[in-house]
């Protein structure tokens, strides 16, 4: 393995840490401006921090409790599938969710296809549609 690949891999872990611990510094450290974040389940594209960041508020608003696991790991050149477990207080799961990060020269998500259901519901309405 590359220094690249580990360098994706570890940036991935402060992924995963910053989603359990502060959201909006997620976003802010782990992904680019020009990020496009798809939800591949739902056909749904976000680009950009501001639009990702919406839709962390709306689940956050909904159940702040998530908790995410890697369970596995896979890089090659500037890309990392990672398969994750998340959990919620409210006993919703995700088991085996899946995700392809691919990151630019600096480290940052640069594309996230994120391949999982969603069992709070929170990401059933397009947030970019309600009223601000």
């Amino acid at each position: 393995m590359g220094s690249i690949e580990e360098r994706n891999m570890e940036r991935v872990r402060h992924w995963a840490w910053t989603w359990n611990n502060d959201v909006m510094r997620m976003v802010d450290e782990c992904y680019a401006e020009d990020c496009e974040v798809s939800d591949m389940v739902r056909d749904r594209t976000f680009n950009g921090r501001e639009e990702l960041r919406l839709i962390e508020k709306q689940m956050v608003a909904l159940d702040a409790s998530r908790k995410m696991t890697i369970t596995r790991m896979v890089a090659s050149g500037d890309t990392v599938a990672v398969e994750v477990d998340a959990s919620w207080d409210g006993g919703n799961t995700i088991a085996k969710g899946c995700v392809l990060l691919t990151f630019n020269e600096a480290g940052l998500i640069i594309s996230d296809h994120s391949y999982s259901g969603d069992p709070t519901g929170a990401a059933e309405k397009d947030p970019r549609s309600a009223p601000q």
